[in-house]
């Protein structure tokens, strides 16, 4: 019996009457229309196939430890769509036989000679691909739901002004967090030669080591797909996060008002774009414009540039803060004045240039949107914005000598790469030009009374939602706060509301 078509289009779905094909899906569809809950339940399955009863090897009690994404296809803008079946988020067994094999190729040299003998017996004579036949990974099933969470361009719209704030879609599956009862699952690796035992062991051991250590997926450099029974117990870095938190879903508006919160949860890009923007800043008072681009993705990733730095970093503790009540019409209270722990690690040679970035970073203001202010309340609405972060361990040393630091560690990187520096460093808009101290609050007579909202004369370092980025931003302390000035034009008007020129002196 043959099932009938349906009569009726779902309402999320929509013909194009001046193109000769139907819908195609575009990321503002996922996230942006008030029938996302339909799209979603079109989306999500509820059938989880069992686990291989045969297998050589299997990790248990595994969960995931930073945000998954594995995908093949693509929305036409960019955004990446997921990998599942039915609905169900999965990751397929090719996704974790590849990131293997790029891991035992990586750190072949260091294995044991009859480690490496056995290796052999299951991949190519040129380590380009595993041997037809000698090894089989198991595809994983998630009993998790895959979440939409927007992205935004960072460089060009953050650094250079360049109006591309445009939203791109990331489909992740997210760790528990804080991690206590997470969903936990099994990755299974079966050989057609029955192994020993040291074969055993070898193989898991170099499996566990990936998961935890590269990851698999997309997003790997960044912190992404990360698997394991348990988050590092040790850390370079501990991140104390207040305040707006920096990766929030977007709004959903209905009849003009807001009746979806975001959501709000740890994502390690966050991290990687705040110290890239950092980075780039510091290298276009060194370099041209064109080289800090080709010195930056040396470094960062780009896309014809993989990334020799890894970044990883972990969401382990959210602390509630006593505050109760709904909030502001923007963010929970219970979310604006909770406090992220946030571990951090990045790849050894990297770790005194990006030490001196997080102290940077910290010192001038805050992680993802909303960095260039401090935590407040804005009166106007009734909302809540900007954020801070402290770090431990942090540096003694005064911001002059961290950015003079990170002058010489880039200069010798550029040097690498055979990129010419300028003998002395150049006063640069878009790069940090200075920095200025003034009263604790004395920074709310630029931000609320220069730049405010009603001022029709308002100076376009100001910036705005859909324009530009303002051209400074602000951390305030116990005792005085900072302005740190990326717009030159924006000096004219901080020695008149109290504020001194700290550096350069």
């Amino acid at each position: 019996m043959m099932t009938p078509l349906p009569e009726a289009l779902p309402n999320w779905y929509e013909v194009i009457e001046t193109e000769d094909r139907g819908w195609t899906p575009q990321t503002s569809d996922i996230v942006d229309k008030p029938e996302n809950k339909e799209i979603r339940q079109a989306w999500n399955g509820t059938f989880y196939p069992p686990e291989a009863k045969e297998y050589s090897v299997s990790l248990s009690k595994l969960q995931i430890l930073s945000p998954l994404q594995v995908g093949g296809g693509s929305f036409p803008e960019g955004g990446i769509l997921p990998a599942q079946v039915g609905g169900v988020p999965w990751i397929p067994g090719s996704s974790i036989r590849g990131a293997l094999l790029q891991w035992l190729v990586s750190r072949w040299s260091e294995l044991p000679a009859e480690e490496q003998r056995f290796w052999e017996t299951l991949v190519e004579g040129d380590k380009g691909g595993w041997a037809p036949r000698k090894i089989r990974f198991e595809s994983v099933f998630l009993k998790k739901e895959l979440e939409p969470f927007p992205l935004y361009s960072q460089q060009c719209w953050q650094i250079y002004n360049q109006p591309s704030n445009k939203l791109g879609i990331q489909w992740q599956v997210s760790p528990t967090t804080p991690p206590t009862n997470p969903s936990t699952f099994a990755v299974q690796v079966l050989l057609s030669t029955p192994p020993s035992q040291t074969e055993k062991q070898w193989l898991t051991q170099r499996l566990e080591e990936m998961l935890k250590e590269q990851g698999v997926g997309r997003g790997k450099a960044s912190g992404f797909g990360r698997i394991g029974r348990s988050y590092p117990f040790t850390s370079r870095w501990e991140i104390t996060l207040t305040g707006t938190k920096p990766t929030a879903q977007q709004q959903v508006v209905k009849e003009g008002k807001t009746v979806q919160h975001g959501i709000y949860r740890w994502t390690p890009q966050v991290l990687r774009a705040t110290l890239r923007g950092y980075f780039t800043r510091i290298a276009l008072s060194l370099l041209s414009p064109n080289d800090t681009e080709t010195l930056t993705s040396k470094l960062f990733g780009g896309f014809s540039s993989p990334a020799r730095l890894t970044l990883t970093s972990y969401l382990t503790q959210k602390q509630r803060s006593g505050n109760a009540g709904k909030g502001y019409t923007n963010i929970p209270a219970q979310d604006a004045h909770s406090t992220w722990i946030i571990r951090a690690d990045c790849t050894p040679e990297f770790e005194d240039l990006i030490d001196n970035l997080l102290n940077i970073a910290s010192r001038i203001g805050g992680l993802g949107p909303g960095w260039r202010r401090p935590p407040h309340v804005l009166s106007r609405f009734n909302g809540y914005r900007g954020n801070e972060f402290s770090l431990t361990p942090s540096s003694p040393e005064a911001i002059g000598t961290l950015i003079q630091t990170a002058r010489e560690k880039i200069r010798h990187l550029a040097q690498e790469y055979q990129l010419r520096t300028f003998a002395q460093p150049k006063t640069v808009s878009s790069g940090i030009v200075s920095i200025w101290q003034g009263g604790r609050e004395a920074w709310e007579e630029i931000v609320h009374g220069v730049c405010s909202t009603g001022n029709s004369g308002k100076p376009s370092w100001c910036g705005s939602s859909s324009t530009r980025p303002s051209g400074y931003a602000v951390r305030e302390y116990a005792e005085y706060s900072w302005i740190t000035v990326f717009d030159p034009q924006v000096e004219e008007a901080l020695p008149d509301k109290g504020f001194t020129q700290i550096w350069p002196t």
